[in-house]
């Protein structure tokens, strides 16, 4: 298993692609949790949740991640991500940034998107 950030990082997004719920559950710690910001919501809590929100993400359609830009900083990996979803063409714009343990996810915060402004 790797121990560098950005190469755990790349295992998750591998087993995002393959749709495998249990590798992509494997990389996260037991009490890992994946939230939004800035509203703070809990999207999933602990690797059972994790496991369980994405095999149902991933029973949908295949996907495929794009990294448009990264950064890491220390145990921080922050990724701009364009997804597409292969059942329906659909491009799925995101920011996440992982918190990375010595082996595992420890965190992964994903960034609300605004609505769009409207004119006055």
């Amino acid at each position: 298993m790797p121990s560098d950030p950005a190469e755990i990082v790349d295992a998750q997004i591998r087993a995002y692609e393959a749709g495998d719920a249990e590798a992509f559950a494997a990389l996260y710690a037991e009490d890992a949790v994946c939230a939004a910001l800035p509203s703070g919501r809990v999207i999933a809590a602990g690797r059972e949740d994790i496991r369980r929100v994405w095999g149902a993400v991933f029973a949908h359609s295949p996907r495929q991640v794009t990294i448009a830009r990264r950064m890491v900083e220390g145990r921080y990996v922050i990724d701009a991500e364009r997804v597409l979803v292969e059942a329906t063409g659909a491009l799925i714009t995101a920011t996440a940034i992982y918190l990375v343990g010595e082996r595992l996810i420890e965190q992964v915060w994903f960034l609300d998107q605004p609505p769009p402004a409207t004119a006055p």
